[in-house]
């Protein structure tokens, strides 16, 4: 029976694959990373459970199609489920004081690692190249091409862990150092089916998003968005989308880099892999808390129905921003009266005036008088033809799906009422 390399670091090859005994540090490690895995799950299934049922209560309303991004951001969050379900198993080892290879428990938890990590690196990286593609180029695949691309991000992340399966049935899945994962002796099956993979995402991710940064810094400089709006959303994008690559990297290159050192022969201590192992199941609930920060008006507000959202609507801007700020003027004016006589009237007092879009109202309330009057003045507007005004340039908006033109209608409404 071959002892370890280094006292506390992963045995070596032709070590057994099962560990009977677990050190005190190893157990404290195992149950460390449980906890954190524990907070993920729950954290990540709440707004798994949250996204789909909103999704399947709107689908239920609407023949319309849900925003790319959601889509997107629900299928990263199922992968963090996947990773944390592996890590949450580690409470199994703690509990019998043991790693035992070929048991349903051990099979489970390696499954769970190889399909959930890479369906998180995938997933991340494919938010980042929508992203890309859409703030960059303002381009969007169309509806069918992107499901196929979810289609196929899923169907290559279970393929390569049936790969690795069909060719080492018996002993694919062990031990693999403080939990269970790929066999030690598949270097190559481990590299090129998992490592490889999430090191493209990790660097690609990186890459992207520090494109999008500097080029939305540019464009903010030099005012690029002519649209209020859209200039301060790029300001907040451009401040926020270094937050996504940083998180991803932080949390999945340890473990990598671990992984990475024991195939070439370097010893890497428990301490060092536990370290990393709670470092990377943290992914699940940072991405809950980056995700519901960064995108909470996609995540729980209206525009999940709105396919045609662009990337930076997607984003919020952490200021007094209302929806309703884009279209018109409206003016409220609340003016009071003192007690005195009639004569009064003609003295000027204090009123409130409000500003707001939209709608304009006027309302004057005397505390104590002979005429109290109420006018109100909205305003409405639909659609109108523009394809004959070249000069004019309108946004798409969720609401008008497949409509090729719009109608103008403007309203005028006043009413005045009276009492003695």
């Amino acid at each position: 029976m071959a002892a370890t390399s280094t006292q506390g670091s992963i045995p070596d090859i032709g070590s057994p694959l099962t560990l009977p005994h677990l050190s005190p540090s190893l157990k404290h490690g195992l149950a460390a990373i449980a906890g954190v895995a524990l907070i993920s799950l729950v954290s990540a299934s709440i707004l798994f459970l949250c996204l789909a049922y909103r999704l399947i209560t709107w689908k239920r309303r609407s023949q319309g199609r849900a925003n790319q991004f959601i889509i997107l951001i629900f299928n990263l969050i199922l992968a963090d489920v996947l990773q944390s379900v592996a890590f949450v198993l580690n409470a199994r080892h703690v509990l019998h004081d043991s790693v035992a290879s070929g048991t349903t428990i051990c099979r489970a938890q390696a499954w769970f690692v190889s399909t959930g990590d890479l369906a998180s690196g995938l997933f991340t990286f494919a938010i980042a190249t929508h992203s890309f593609v859409d703030i960059i180029f303002d381009y969007r695949l169309s509806h069918r091409s992107f499901m196929l691309t979810i289609i196929g991000l899923w169907s290559f992340n279970y393929l390569c862990a049936i790969i690795g399966i069909a060719m080492h049935p018996a002993d694919f899945y062990t031990r693999a150092g403080a939990w269970c994962w790929v066999n030690q002796r598949y270097i190559n099956e481990r590299l090129w089916l998992h490592y490889f993979w999430m090191i493209i995402a990790e660097f690609g991710t990186l890459i992207l998003y520090g494109i999008i940064f500097i080029i939305l810094r540019k464009r903010v400089q030099k005012s690029f968005y002519t649209n209020a709006d859209m200039q301060i959303r790029a300001q907040s994008a451009a401040k926020m989308v270094i937050a996504y690559p940083i998180i991803y990297v932080v949390c999945t290159l340890p473990l990598v880099v671990a992984r990475l050192k024991n195939m070439t022969g370097v010893p890497v201590s428990y301490v060092e892999l536990c370290i990393s192992g709670a470092m990377i199941t943290s992914n699940g609930w940072l991405d809950v808390l980056l995700y519901s920060i960064t995108r909470k008006s996609l995540l729980f507000g209206p525009d999940m129905s709105c396919e045609n959202l662009r990337a930076l609507d997607t984003f919020n801007t952490f200021t007094h921003y209302r929806p309703d700020y884009e279209f018109g003027t409206s003016t409220t004016i609340e003016a009071t009266m003192t007690r005195r006589s009639r004569l009064d009237l003609k003295m000027p007092q204090p009123s409130v005036i409000r500003h707001q879009r939209n709608e304009s109202s006027e309302e004057l309330c005397h505390l104590r008088g002979t005429v109290k009057a109420e006018t109100v003045v909205q305003i409405s507007s639909e659609a109108m033809e523009l394809d004959k005004v070249p000069a004019i340039k309108y946004r798409e908006t969720c609401d008008q799906d497949d409509i090729a033109t719009l109608k103008f209608r403007s309203s005028f409404e006043t009413s005045t009422k009276s009492e003695a």
